[in-house]
């Protein structure tokens, strides 16, 4: 039953696991309190650039996916895979590091420069749960392009309602009408 629908839910789970990761992207990740009271909050686009460019990259792939062949669609399905890490990656790697993803968003804050100033000047950093939805959707994002790569062969193929007829045309006027009508040259051999 379930690869009856592989295709929808596969279409359908990437435009949603996209939005999520564009979602988390513009809250707020981090607020950073400096020595002197300031508090600086960090929003997932300063701390994590690229999610918006990976979660684009999601809804390209849908695109994609729903327009390709067979073949196609496995490639497809591993490269969602492949973002679906990057996502989990760039976003584990802000939360190791919090001042280094943010540390330009204090220079500009205190005028100060400088990883080891800037940890010297920090007091608290708090993490707002945002982050925990982008690595979330990732981690789908590649479990469903694993699962369009093995299921891409159930998918409904294209319709060849357009494509050019084989048969051979009979001399009677009606049938070489109808083959004019397909798109066949009666008067071809």
């Amino acid at each position: 039953m379930i690869f009856k629908r592989s295709r929808l839910i596969v279409l359908a789970g990437l435009v949603l696991l996209g939005a999520t990761v564009m979602l988390s992207w513009t809250q707020t990740w981090f607020t950073i309190v400096v020595n002197d009271g300031t508090a600086v909050d960090v929003l997932g686009s300063d701390a994590v650039g690229s999610l918006a460019a990976l979660a684009l990259a999601v809804f390209a792939l849908v695109a994609a996916l729903s327009l390709s062949s067979v073949i196609v669609r496995r490639v497809l399905g591993v490269v969602a895979a492949g973002v679906g890490g990057a996502v989990i990656l760039v976003t584990q790697s802000a939360l190791e590091d919090p001042l280094r993803a943010s540390s330009s968003l204090i220079t500009e804050a205190t005028g100060i420069s400088g990883a080891q100033s800037l940890r010297g000047l920090v007091d608290v950093v708090s993490v707002s749960g945002w982050p925990v939805p982008a690595i979330v959707g990732g981690g789908l994002i590649v479990v469903i392009g694993l699962f369009a790569t093995f299921s891409a062969h159930r998918w409904p193929v294209a319709t060849k309602k357009y494509d050019r007829a084989t048969t051979v045309v009979a001399d009677d006027p009606a049938s070489q009408w109808d083959a004019q009508s397909r798109g066949i040259d009666p008067t071809a051999d």
